[in-house]
């Protein structure tokens, strides 16, 4: 599988160009200037939900990788839309905020008509770069769309206070705050052939695809739309709409509690019993809220929600900074973790256990529990090496069993960091069983796996070599030449079975 690039492809531009092909008549431009697209068709905040009708499918792709684990941010200015693929934090995924799991939908076909400028710009603004010379020409346009989704955000607002730190912001206007998954086709209407089944392009076509129009331009394909299976067919899932939300000016209101540093002292804050019923409600929105942050792997955001859901109900059973609170506490924990405030995370974790667990586990059993969410849940540079060679491990053995799916670039630097402290990180003890006696033939499997799954047998075949070529005497016995090594391949990661 082809590694997908640095997002070049996507640091493309898409220009909406306010012109064209042959300049308009003196008097047509006098009749578009005199429309309210016309006057407005440079202006973002009359376009905020356009349809990415220029992006190929490598665009739409890497859009779909970043996606995964960062909210996506922008610069919209006059007719021109650039995507800021730099405007993350790598060490921690999601601080910036991160897209829920896609709600599906079901509906049917819609369809857009361009007859004029006017109606370019109002309704496909990005594509006025290739088709507005042809509109001034006279040419009119028909494209039909289905959204079988939409990923939203978990951030209802973004601050430049938040992005201040990271220069590769500093052209960021708006963010993408959800985006619809379907796909469409767009074609000149003196190119249209009959219509099957209300479709020029084969929606719901079925076998019927001889009167089919050839599309222009093409998101995914309407003719794999199909009822509630369209939300299982990839080609009905690409990304073909932005909702955009400008960026507010200043600081998060909520970002000072929610980052002030953990202390033994907030750690034990006791409330008193004064919310309203209207208050607990609230709250108890927040909580959610911050379930479904958490579970998106934005920490951020997620402790921005508790920190309001204790504001609003402040009784002590259920502040999230109160160990004794138990799931509360936990989750705050956790957030804590992923928002790169690891340490702090585990002993606020370790806390909770020992408050609310004591009766059912010991303190070896704590500790494992701890270390074991420790390994899901930490981000960050700051890491101590026992919690990057559990975070490793975890990676790797998620993406090898398939129970997350992995990027191959993820598995790598997950392998790459388990090769290299496999030696350095000990067991604390006989019965530290997150470390294990034996790594290599631990992760012999699992590793090699997490490249395959991703796609990469080449990558998934170098690894299981790696792991051949440093064993030891303790280990299993190693390939003695390239023969065994593939056999022992191919029946550990049949996937990649002569390939």
């Amino acid at each position: 599988m082809r590694a997908l690039p640095v997002f070049v492809s996507f640091s493309f531009v898409l220009v909406a160009a306010c012109g064209g092909g042959s300049l308009p008549t003196p008097g047509e431009h006098k009749l578009i200037d005199k429309t309210f697209a016309g006057q407005n068709k440079c202006n973002p905040k009359n376009a905020d939900r356009p349809f990415i009708v220029e992006w190929d499918a490598t665009d739409q792709s890497s859009f779909q990788a970043l996606a995964a684990s960062d909210v996506i941010f922008v610069r919209y200015q006059g007719c021109e839309l650039k995507a800021l693929d730099g405007c993350r934090d790598d060490s921690v995924k999601g601080s910036l905020g991160s897209y829920k799991p896609v709600e599906f939908t079901s509906g049917g076909v819609e369809s857009i008509d361009i007859h004029d400028e006017g109606e370019l710009y109002a309704k496909l603004p990005l594509g006025a770069a290739s088709l507005s010379g042809r509109v001034q020409s006279g040419e009119k346009f028909h494209m039909e769309y289905y959204v079988s989704g939409t990923r939203t955000a978990t951030r209802d607002k973004v601050y430049k206070g938040d992005l201040a730190k990271n220069p590769r912001c500093a052209e960021a206007t708006h963010f993408v705050y959800a985006y619809n998954l379907g796909a469409f086709a767009l074609a000149s209407q003196s190119s249209l052939k009959a219509q099957v089944d209300g479709s020029y392009f084969g929606f719901k076509a079925g076998g019927k695809t001889g009167s089919t129009t050839n599309a222009e331009k093409r998101g995914g394909e309407l003719s794999a739309c199909k009822g509630e299976s369209a939300k299982e067919v990839e080609s009905c899932k690409v990304p073909i709409r932005l909702t955009l939300r400008e960026i507010e000016g200043g600081s998060d209101p909520a970002a000072s509690a929610a980052s002030a540093p953990e202390t033994d002292a907030s750690l034990n804050l006791a409330g008193q019993l004064k919310a309203t019923t209207d208050a607990e409600k609230k709250a108890l929105g927040h909580l959610e809220s911050a379930n479904v942050k958490k579970q998106s792997r934005d920490g951020k955001g997620c402790l921005d929600e508790l920190t309001q859901h204790d504001a609003l109900d402040p009784r002590p059973a259920g502040l999230s900074t109160n160990p004794a609170s138990g799931k509360n506490a936990g989750l705050r924990a956790e957030c804590m973790m992923l928002a790169g405030q690891c340490e702090a995370g585990k002993a606020h974790f370790r806390k909770a256990l020992a408050a609310t667990k004591s009766g059912d586990m010991g303190p070896e059993h704590m500790d494992r529990v701890t270390d074991a969410t420790a390994a899901q849940s930490c981000a960050g540079g700051n890491l101590s090496e026992r919690d990057q060679y559990l975070r490793a491990m975890s990676d790797l053995t998620k993406g090898g069993l398939g129970v997350q799916s992995k990027t191959v670039a993820e598995c790598q630097a997950a392998f790459d960091t388990f090769m290299k402290l496999r030696t350095t990180v000990k067991r604390k003890d006989a019965s530290d069983s997150q470390v294990p006696e034996k790594p290599l033939t631990a992760m012999g499997a699992t590793a090699p796996l997490c490249f395959a799954k991703a796609g990469d047998c080449g990558a998934a075949l170098k690894a299981f070599k790696a792991i051949n070529d440093a064993k030891g005497p303790d280990d299993a016995p190693k390939a003695k030449d390239d023969k065994m090594l593939r056999t022992q391949f191919d029946a550990l990661v049949p996937i990649c079975k002569g390939k």
